[in-house]
């Protein structure tokens, strides 16, 4: 077996130092969920929120207007829909409509905010305080315009400005792929990366396989498979010290 040179040596040194600089300049990262972790959703999940109930209101008002169908008709088309489909209506309807995802999404989703979301006061500190030792992301299934909306209703829009990832595209914590992509543009160890959220399926459970570290946030709910439990996003900081 070959002994590496002294000049090989130097170069993978070398290398190596380069991909500690990039990754994230040795900080390591937090993955955010939106809905339900930065604020806390009236009904407890997405399920029972006010939220979907307009998100599926504005649905039926869509495909009644592109399909030309009645209420009732736009009604039995989103069922039909969700049944095969599930949460994701976008894709169900674009495979088996032709309907845009894209424009489904900028008309379905820009939702005010006014009376869904509820802004925590500490929020915008607790995160500036995470910025000095961690990268912030945010991955959410919901499109840019309501993530956009949230986080000017939250006053945190700077924070995330250049770390979004949004659910319009394949990558979807939904689809299972989401966190990967993360991880492949911050080029950074899963190892490294922290995913934050209040669903155990989406949230935990993808980011926890591909070997990241996880927090469940819930202010009754427990996980038996995240890394721990919080009861909101004000007990973060305290918690990244003692898993740290």
């Amino acid at each position: 077996m070959p002994v590496p040179t002294r000049s090989r040596l130097f170069s993978l040194e070398k290398l190596w130092h380069s991909y500690r600089v990039k990754k994230t300049n040795g900080k390591k990262l937090i993955v955010f969920d939106l809905d339900g972790t930065l604020y806390p959703l009236v009904g407890g999940s997405y399920d029972g929120s006010l939220l979907k109930r307009r998100v599926l209101a504005n649905a039926i008002k869509f495909i009644s207007e592109k399909l030309s169908k009645s209420k009732a008709g736009a009604r039995t088309v989103l069922e039909t829909v969700q049944k095969k489909y599930r949460e994701q209506i976008s894709i169900g309807l674009e495979k088996e409509y032709g309907l845009s995802r894209y424009d489904y999404f900028n008309t379905v989703w820009d939702i005010p905010t006014r009376g869904i979301v509820k802004k925590n006061p500490d929020l915008r500190k607790v995160l500036l305080e995470l910025q000095k030792t961690y990268e912030l992301a945010l991955v959410s299934d919901a499109p840019q315009v309501w993530i956009k909306n949230v986080l000017t209703a939250l006053s945190v829009e700077d924070i995330f400005r250049t770390s979004v990832f949004s659910g319009e595209g394949g990558r979807r914590k939904g689809f299972g792929n989401a966190f990967l992509a993360v991880v492949q543009k911050y080029k950074i160890r899963p190892a490294d990366c922290v995913a934050v959220g209040d669903q155990e399926e989406t949230d935990i459970l993808p980011a926890k396989k591909l070997g990241m570290r996880t927090i469940f946030v819930h202010p009754t709910k427990l996980s038996l498979v995240a890394d721990v439990n919080i009861k909101s996003i004000g007990e973060l900081v305290a918690t990244l010290k003692f898993l740290s």
